[in-house]
């Protein structure tokens, strides 16, 4: 059966569509241009055949669409590509359709599976980084569970290198900017010999931060990075092509700082439990809690600028090494067997904060602590071919890891304060309240209320091992019917060292005061209690609080008890099969219709997510089940009018079983601890389109539009008051709350002009991006608040605006841009949380407000 149009067999990953640019020669700016969207060759199922022909859901853009758009960083892609959210303040979060992971702990795998060459890159930490040698940029939505299948629930982000060629040739470009911005960009193709090629690549960016912490002075959200690339590519025969690639990275500079609002007067650390904090001197009339994140207002400060105090951690400092080799052996005219082996190692240095209540006061805390290791071994086969005559082509392979992360965590609280009476009440299973106390309370009383540190020392040891086959049969020239399968495997060893605080050591500390006297706790719990021979008035809790201080520097404030050391080991296992049908229109059909092409198919897909072992502060590791989830799709794809529009579609369905969420919870000490559970089953509906129309040669217009509703079907949860008043685990249902951190609505729109004259070319550009209004909340509290009102845990939709313009020389060799990015200064959120049983305050992150400059760029 002939097929010309279906190249033949290669590798890398999958796309449905590609933001194409017109068919437009290089050679200078009076070049003829013709008004034709460029067919794209991409590589979905392991084999190169024509975007309009792949049943799969994607965006792929090349490296010159990068720079058309002013694309640097991998996050950037969010503003272009439906369904597809990347935050990245103090973690890195991509979602896709609203599947991802929260959390950047090394404890949680990512739902979204990033690749470089073929690599697979595990953590999050190493999942951005700047767009820098990339000769294009895939992204598949929906679960890949076969093909790309390691931890793939909500899609995969997959980049390719520019590879070495016979060419020599390279690039050199530089920009300034606002809030100093500078940047370095460099290339080098050479060829050593006829077979043997290398090409290196440098780049260097870096920006003043944009966020003033006026506690300590920091510039946060800045930006410093430096990168190399070293890549070889020897061909020895047509049979074979072997590649290899070193990349090193380090990243220094400091994490975006945060705001802090009230979300619920009703949680623990608010009215709920009658705690009182350092400078709290009415328990009547509690207010240091929430004065303190009042102090971190955005409406208290000036504009970019936050309250964290001194004993915040903002630096990130991070490592990064990637070596890799992919030997390409081509067996016959229609077999290859390619194998990839890569080594990925990050070192990620603290002290780094990673949750807090809000404000400058030093209450509640969690760093991560000392270095985390994270190393990763990948080996992976793929044997691609066709078989009867290419009725049938089929990709098959085997997928071997082995994973090390380690990673300490340190939690705690300051000494805490509560009143006689509401003592009292706690001991009787009461919740107690302020306004039953006389004003100026009775009896202070103070002490470890909960655990003041909690320290803990995670190593996790994995291994992973999968085989999967796909197949295409064509069973006519325009119809075909795909069928694939994963089985997947995976142990993970946890161990865990946990030291807390020993109350022992506390008591005594605080019984050398002479104004402290210990007293017998009513709720039978060992918190260190002592009675102030005093009045509230005298701030008591601010003189217990100045007998534990950090004086080595190492964010502990109280001594230790011993260590306790816990191991555990798991296995999941998981089959993600798939099946899809697709029909190309025949030709004939459509010559009397403005329809050049047209492509229907229906697509059945599955992911698994492997579970893992969690530490819950004192109590050690719990389990936390695997995720999986089940999709079911369909789409259409069009050319018409002459190649000039280019409409695709895709709608879904999909069941999200065991997804693995973030919470806040309490161990069993009484504390707050920042834990995963799992949501029984949830749903996904949503639809996405993309667009491309070529008006007239000079015109470029792109839109992109997502629609995702989401609806948990069975979410059961622990009440937190009641457990922390009780012990009784009250079940609560949740299912009536949105997704977090998934915007239901997001849209793009760019719109490109390009103008040839005698002195150059001109290209101006415009990009407008929107996110629909995102709900930011951890537990049901906080969507109890958001429902009075949403300014406590929802972030509002925002529209940005970029702009680009652009000349080239006819010898199109140099060029000038000027860029702006955010140019009507917008401030919206990013990686912003709502806490509303336990802290009651909703900390929030703040985007990149408007940034601009001028890019040059040389080709030689």
């Amino acid at each position: 059966m002939l097929r010309a149009s279906r190249p033949s067999n290669f590798v890398v990953t999958a796309l449905l569509l590609c933001t194409p640019l017109p068919l437009v020669a290089q050679s200078g700016g009076g070049a003829e241009r013709s008004a034709v969207l460029e067919e794209v060759v991409v590589t979905a199922r392991k084999r190169a055949e024509s975007i309009q022909e792949t049943p799969v859901a994607v965006t792929a853009m090349s490296g010159d669409d990068l720079r058309e758009r002013g694309i640097v960083n991998s996050k950037e892609l969010a503003k272009s590509v439906p369904s597809l959210q990347i935050n990245d303040s103090n973690s890195t979060q991509i979602y896709i359709r609203g599947i991802g992971q929260r959390s950047g702990l090394a404890r949680q795998d990512p739902s979204v599976s990033v690749y470089l060459d073929g690599v697979f890159i595990a953590r999050p930490e190493g999942q951005l980084f700047d767009t820098i040698d990339v000769d294009s940029v895939q992204v598949l939505r929906g679960p890949q569970g076969t093909l790309f299948g390691k931890n793939n629930t909500g899609g995969a982000l997959v980049f390719t290198l520019t590879k070495p060629s016979d060419v020599q040739e390279g690039y050199i470009e530089g920009s300034l900017g606002n809030y100093n911005q500078r940047g370095l960009r460099a290339g080098i193709n050479v060829p050593l010999t006829e077979n043997f090629s290398s090409r290196m690549a440098l780049n260097y960016s870096a920006h003043d931060g944009y966020l003033k912490e006026i506690s300590t002075g920091d510039e946060n959200a800045s930006k410093d990075r430096l990168s190399g690339i070293l890549q070889t590519r020897w061909i020895p025969d047509d049979a074979f092509v072997l590649d290899t690639l070193l990349i090193y990275g380090k990243i220094r500079e400091r994490y975006p700082s945060r705001n802090c609002e009230i979300t619920s007067r009703d949680s623990m650390f608010g009215n709920g439990f009658g705690l009182l904090f350092p400078g709290d001197t009415d328990p009547s009339n509690p207010s240091a809690f929430f004065d303190n994140c009042r102090a971190n207002s955005r409406d208290a400060l000036p504009d970019l600028s936050t309250n964290m105090g001194e004993s915040q951690r903002q630096r990130r400092y991070l490592d990064t090494m990637m070596l890799a080799a992919t030997l390409d052996w081509r067996i016959s005219d229609t077999h290859s067997l390619k194998t990839i082996i890569g080594f990925n190692d990050g070192l990620e240095k603290g002290p780094q904060t990673q949750s807090d209540e809000g404000g400058p006061a030093n209450f509640q805390r969690g760093f991560t602590l000392g270095d985390a290791d994270q190393e990763s071994l990948t080996l992976e086969f793929q044997l691609n071919g066709s078989l009867f005559n290419d009725q049938l082509e089929y990709a098959a392979g085997v997928f071997l890891q082995d994973e090390l992360r380690t990673e300490t965590f340190a939690s705690g609280l300051s000494i805490l304060g509560i009143d006689s009476l509401s003592l009292v009440a706690l001991g009787a299973g009461q919740q107690p309240d302020p306004n039953n106390l006389p004003p100026g309370g009775t009896v202070p009383i103070v002490g470890a209320l909960s655990t003041m540190d909690t320290v803990q020392n995670f190593r996790i040891e994995g291994t992973t091992a999968a085989v999967f086959a796909q197949g295409t049969y064509y069973l006519t020239d325009n119809f075909e019917f795909t069928l694939g399968g994963r089985y997947t495997e995976e142990t993970r060893e946890s161990t865990l060292v946990t030291r807390v605080t020993d109350n022992a050591a506390v008591s005594a500390r605080l019984t050398a005061h002479p104004r402290f006297t210990p007293i017998v706790n009513p709720t039978g719990a060992d918190m260190a209690l002592h009675a102030f021979n005093g009045t509230w008035l005298e701030d008591p809790i601010s003189i217990a609080n100045s007998l534990f201080q950090d004086t080595d520097g190492d964010n502990i404030y109280s001594p230790l008890g011993p260590a306790v050391e816990e191991y555990d080991k798991a296995t999941f296992s998981q089959f993600t099969p798939m099946a899809s049908i697709s029909y190309s229109f025949k030709d004939e059909w459509l010559d009397e219709s403005v329809v050049d092409s047209a492509m229907v198919y229906a697509t059945w897909s599955n992911g698994f997510k492997s579970g893992f072992q969690e530490p819950k502060g004192a109590d050690g590791l719990v389990l936390v089940e695997p995720e999986k989830l089940e999709n079911r799709e369909i789409g259409f794809k069009i050319d018409a009018f002459n190649h000039s529009v280019r409409l695709n579609i895709a709608a879904y369905s999909m069941i999200f079983e065991d997804m693995q969420l973030i919470t806040a919870g309490l161990d069993s000490t009484g504390t707050l601890v920042v834990t995963s559970d799992n949501a029984g089953k949830s749903q996904i509906d949503g639809a996405e389109l993309e667009l491309s129309w070529l008006p007239s040669a000079d015109w470029l217009i792109t839109f992109s539009y997502s629609n995702n509703n989401y609806k948990f079907l069975e979410f059961d949860d622990v009440d937190l008051i009641t457990l922390g008043l009780t012990g009784e685990k009250k079940i609560i249902d949740r299912t009536d709350e949105q997704f977090p951190v998934s915007p239901e609505v997001t849209a793009a729109l760019g719109i490109q002009h390009t103008l040839s004259t005698a002195n150059g070319l001109f290209v101006s550009r415009l990009d407008v991006s929107h996110t629909g209004e995102n709900y930011l909340g951890f537990d049901d509290g906080a969507w109890t608040a958001r429902q009075e009102n949403s300014d406590t845990a929802m972030a509002d939709a925002y529209t940005l605006f970029d702009a680009r313009f652009t000349w080239r020389n006819n010898e199109d060799d140099l060029s000038v841009s000027l860029f702006g990015k955010n140019i009507t200064d917008e401030r919206f959120l990013i990686g912003a949380v709502a806490i509303g049983d336990s802290l009651g305050t909703f900390t929030q992150t703040l985007g990149e407000p408007r940034f601009y400059g001028v890019e040059m760029r040389k080709t030689f």
